[in-house]
């Protein structure tokens, strides 16, 4: 009953004065003419529609200030068939050049080194390759400089076997891959 009362107050108000009505109507919903266009973009606001300072941008910078381009870096094909006698071979020279100098082989201090620089030059490798040798070398060195902090008489043993298995493997890769 009082909903049919509340009604009939509206609709009699609406009816009796229809300009102001008219204008109440215009306020709440204004013609399309009136919005601003959609395509323009506001100021940026945060989360609780504050405005939010904008940051200058740069200049852009002309062409001859810019960096040149750079070409991808090249892609290595499929390893070798030799890849895994050449790190095994790499491990031994590592281990070498610790194991020798500990055992009194001072005069050949550097000498297992020099002969990885040399076989990474004769290899010509890409520098994946290149890492994976020198990675090698490195686990050789560091894994005997772990395990022994002075000479024994199997550091003795191990130094035989390695130059036995370096000599072995050198002499296979040279007669079973060279061309």
């Amino acid at each position: 009953m009082i909903r049919r009362a509340l009604l009939a107050c509206a609709l009699a108000l609406v009816l009796a004065a229809p300009a102001a009505a008219q204008g109440l109507f215009q306020q709440l919903f204004p013609p399309r003419e009136a919005l601003p266009p959609r395509d323009v973009p506001g100021p940026p606001r945060d989360f609780f529609g504050a405005p939010r300072p904008v940051a200058p941008r740069a200049p852009a910078l002309p062409k001859a200030a810019r960096l040149p381009q750079v070409e991808p870096p090249r892609i290595e094909g499929a390893p070798p068939p030799y890849e895994g006698e050449m790190a095994r071979l790499s491990e031994i020279l590592g281990a070498l050049h610790y194991l020798r100098p500990l055992c009194g082989a001072s005069a050949e201090s550097g000498r297992w080194r020099g002969e990885m620089e040399q076989l990474l030059e004769a290899e010509q490798a890409g520098p994946e390759r290149r890492g994976r040798m020198i990675a090698s070398f490195n686990r050789g060195y560091f894994t005997y400089e772990q395990t022994y902090r002075s000479c024994t008489d199997a550091a003795g043993v191990a130094i035989d076997r390695f130059l036995g298995e370096g000599a072995r493997l050198s002499r296979d890769i040279a007669t079973r891959y060279s061309y």
